[in-house]
């Protein structure tokens, strides 16, 4: 631990997140603290100039970055949580995703070991920004995927879960701000280097991953103070998750004599392995000519490239089966076992290649005096993402097929056919997919602000921002696959091969249907030779369906005004303000024509205006209380394929009641959110503190797909569109605690805890069900320490139960598929050998968590996953 002596009064830029100083904090036994009297060592303009300042130190490791997140959420005047890098290219987790799920009310999903689908307080439908800017990936949504991003690039995450009028809008769930680095941060020339190796369990494979930082600050004669710095990043990650899934229940009056019983359609397993690379790169220029004035360029590239191959068996349920086999859960209608004869089986292996990559730039600077700042910034942002899919499908028949669904995982076999003998399979297809989205995001903000001296209004803020946003799928899902006939898996040499991952589930083969032949994807990549290997020689589209296509502009121009408030009678400040924002969109794309078998294109126009009001009060109850309430409105643009104008009709020749049709809906509105949150803060120690937030979301024009008759062209036919839903409710409770254990003697003291619960109840009215991909319960529980050179870290996340998805079968109707709730453990042990070297020691999923899905009851199984432990050695070099 270092500690450095400021002047009284004294304060560093505000970036410096990682090293922060804290006013006489050296630890949670100080006198001051102990005897109830906290210092705001870095006050707000609501209340500059009422803090008493004192000797100031700087403290680094864990303990800094806490200390240094408390502060923020403490002197922020929204309701606000952060995770602060504690060195350079040092996030706490492996991931953004990882890292912003240990704060209070975030949620995220998982996809191939790293976290998706992140959601705040039940919602994903947030703003995302980078250093204060919008930024998003390209696809169908508006969010930024935050596993695009290196965590190294990344010197604090920002989770605002109440509004500001100077926020951009676009999240009714919250805003998530990421900060870089940049030269002004330092004191002068600083350099670090980061060495990882991260091995992967179940892909028997490792990869490594570097960091690189450098930065200067240097005087000129006259041209005033310059700075620099260069970020890079490039994180390779082998990964592999297994998942097995039973197809959805089918209603048959056939296996039980005079009873309708439910039963398992099918199963499939399937193993996933590949390898990640995440690379990121910034630059940034600081320039301060004057006390006054300070410019900045910066330029920040990140791309997430998945190279991906998939082995996947299917069996499914067949007309016959053996009548002695079946078995029911008792007293229901499921069938628990049954084994089928000559049942379907197919074989598909494919090569599933991802790219993310999205770059901005941006240009601005900020003047000020005593008492006012403007801001100026220019930016520009690109993102583009591309699937390609190709491989082959295989077919064959099993003489029997038995599933058992009442394992916790469901327990499969084949009887009588050998799944490694290519004899037995015909190549029915080669499957071919590509599909690209790009958009792109231009955006100028001017910011200014008015210190006023001595009165209730202690600043007025005003600021304007104008942005042009496009998103396409142009040329759209080019759909190229083939079948294939007269050709079996055993005509071509080397071409069916053992499947090399007979562990399936981690667990060998013992329940599973692990020991099969694939596909041969060496030359997959290679779509062309690959096709014509198997005498398919129609050429490959430039592009895909005209009615698969949209594109979209939209422009957007707001303006906000503001004030900070302070009361002089009463330990009361806040600040409120009002947002007005117009959006125009037009809509590109193409209609069907059934009467002449053609399209047309159609474009569509709109606009519409939201007034955007906020408030955030602060009350000090006490020395080391606060009470906050807030209360705004907020909204959410719709994706933008749900947008689309695009329709396709299809004409049933014999029954016309049975024309269908499917489009999107140009005419969408916003969600629009009414939020209110209250909030209880104590703070103990410059470590310790405890919050509890209520808050009730009043949430309209959640998007459905609803069926509706239309006419067109003089002919009725029933279309499926988004359309915006009824109101939804969503109401919760958060509690955190965080401490350092500072009176335990000796090398006990070290010992820290962080811990907090989120409860959320959401309801679609009129549905009965709760908000997708949203868990009632979710709660961390962090053990800390840190002593000297060792630093340590224990964090289990867990969520409960939670509906992933609702799907239409036939007899059964709406079935929702609900998620189980599962825990996940990760752990750091780092030792700073010296303050130039630090050596770490990373474990990723260390409980081997198996995640399952069910179909509205538990003895309907839908799926089980896997993914990898991992576990990372690295090494950090300061210069």
């Amino acid at each position: 631990m270092s500690v450095t002596t400021l002047a009284p009064g004294s304060s560093p830029h505000p970036a410096q997140a990682s090293r922060r100083t804290l006013a006489g904090l050296l630890a949670a036994a100080s006198p001051l603290w102990a005897c109830g009297q906290p210092v705001d060592p870095e006050p707000s303009p609501a209340t500059a100039g009422t803090t008493e300042q004192l000797a100031q130190v700087v403290v680094t490791g864990t303990r800094a970055s806490l200390m240094s997140a408390q502060q923020l959420k403490r002197n922020s005047l929204e309701v606000v949580d952060a995770v602060l890098a504690d060195d350079i290219l040092k996030l706490p987790d492996f991931s953004v995703t990882d890292a912003l799920q240990r704060v209070t009310g975030v949620q995220v999903a998982r996809d191939r070991g790293d976290g998706t689908a992140t959601a705040i307080r039940g919602l994903t439908q947030m703003q995302t920004t980078l250093n204060g800017r919008e930024v998003f990936s390209a696809g169908t949504g508006r969010n930024l995927e935050f596993a695009d991003i290196p965590a190294e690039m990344l010197a604090s995450l920002r989770v605002y879960k109440t509004s500001s009028a100077s926020q951009i809008e676009g999240g009714i769930g919250g805003l998530v701000d990421m900060r870089t680095r940049r030269p002004f941060d330092f004191a002068g020339r600083e350099a670090a280097i980061s060495l990882r190796r991260v091995d992967s369990q179940l892909a028997q494979a490792g990869a490594n991953q570097f960091s690189v930082l450098a930065s200067d600050r240097w005087q000129t004669a006259g041209a005033g103070e310059f700075g620099l710095l260069v970020n890079v990043s490039r994180q390779d990650r082998a990964w592999r998750e297994d998942q097995k899934s039973t197809g959805n229940p089918i209603a048959r009056s056939d296996i039980v004599a005079g009873q309708i019983v439910n039963v398992a359609s099918s199963t499939s397993e399937a193993t996933s392995v590949g390898l990640r690379r995440r690379t990121g790169i910034a630059g940034v220029l600081q320039w301060r000519p004057n006390e006054q004035l300070e410019l900045y360029a910066e330029a920040i590239s990140a791309r997430l490239a998945t190279r991906q191959d998939s082995y996947q068996i299917n069996a499914s349920a067949a007309p016959t089966f053996q009548a002695d086999s079946v078995q029911l859960f008792p007293g229901t209608s499921d069938v628990r076992r049954i084994t089928w004869t000559n049942a379907p089986i197919s074989i598909l292996s494919f090569a599933r290649d991802t790219t993310d990559r999205t770059r901005s730039a941006a240009l601005g600077g900020s003047w000020r005096d005593e008492a006012t700042t403007l801001k100026l910034d220019l930016s520009h942002a690109r993102s583009f993402n591309h699937l390609f899919f190709s491989g082959p499908t295989l077919a064959g028949t099993a003489a029997s097929f038995t599933q058992d669904v009442s394992t916790p995982v469901p327990f499969t076999r084949v009887g009588g056919t050998d799944l490694l003998d290519p004899h037995n399979f015909q190549v029915s297809s080669i499957a071919y997919r590509t599909r690209p989205f790009e958009g792109h995001l231009a955006a100028g903000t001017i910011d200014l602000e008015q210190v006023l001296q001595g009165s209730f209004l202690r600043t007025l803020e005003a600021g304007l921002r104008f942005a042009r946003r496009g998103a396409t799928d142009s040329p759209g899902l080019v759909f190229a696959d083939a079948p294939v006939s007269g050709v079996s898996a055993a005509d071509q040499a080397g071409f069916a091969v053992p499947n090399p991952y007979g562990d399936f589930l981690g667990t060998g083969s013992s329940n599973s249907l692990a020991h099969y032949i694939v596909g041969n994807l060496d030359a997959a990549r290679d779509a062309v030779t690959y096709r014509s290997a198997f005498g398919i020689t129609t050429p490959i589209p430039a592009g895909g369906n005209p009615l698969g296509l949209w594109t979209i502009r939209e422009d957007t121009q707001a303006a906000y005004a503001a004030t900070v408030f302070k009361a002089s009678a009463w330990p009361l400040d806040g600040n409120a303000g009002l947002r007005i924002v117009r959006t125009s969109e037009s809509v590109d794309g193409n209609q069907a024509l059934p009467a002449t078998g053609s399209t047309a294109p159609i474009t569509i126009a709109s606009s519409y205006v939201d007034l955007l009001p906020s408030v955030n009060l602060r009350y000090r109850l006490a020395p080391g209380w606060q009470l906050r309430a807030a209360a705004s409105k907020t909204l959410t643009r719709p994706n933008f394929d749900q947008l689309s104008p695009s329709v396709t009709l299809v004409r049933n020749s014999v029954d016309p009641t049975l024309n269908q049709g499917a489009a999107g809906n140009p005419g969408l509105a916003p969600v629009r959110s009414r939020n209110l949150d209250l909030a209880l803060e104590t703070y103990f120690s410059a470590t310790t503190l405890a919050h509890l937030t209520g808050f009730v979301k009043k949430v309209d024009g959640f998007v459905t797909t609803v069926s509706d008759p239309e006419t067109h062209d003089g002919v009725t036919y029933q279309v499926s569109r988004p359309q915006n839903g009824p109101m939804a409710d969503v109401r919760g409770l958060e509690i955190g605690y965080q401490q350092f254990f500072d009176w335990l003697p000796g090398a006990w003291r070290g010992l820290g805890l962080q811990a907090n619960y989120t409860y959320v109840d959401s309801e679609m009215r009129g549905t009965g069900l709760p908000l997708q991909n949203f868990s009632k319960n979710s709660c961390n529980l962090i053990g800390l320490y840190e002593f000297g050179q060792v630093s340590a870290r224990l964090a289990y996340n867990w969520r409960s139960r939670f509906l992933s998805g609702i799907t239409n079968i036939v007899n059964l109707g709406s079935q929702p598929v609900y998620t189980r709730g599962y825990g996940w453990l990760d752990a750091s042990l780092r030792w700073k050998v010296s303050t130039q070297l630090t050596l770490a020691l990373e474990g990723n999923n260390l409980l081997n968590t198996r995640r399952t899905s069910y179909y509205t009851v538990a003895t309907r199984p839908q799926s089980a996953w896997i993914n990898d432990i991992q576990i990372g050695l690295g090494a950090t070099l300061r210069f």
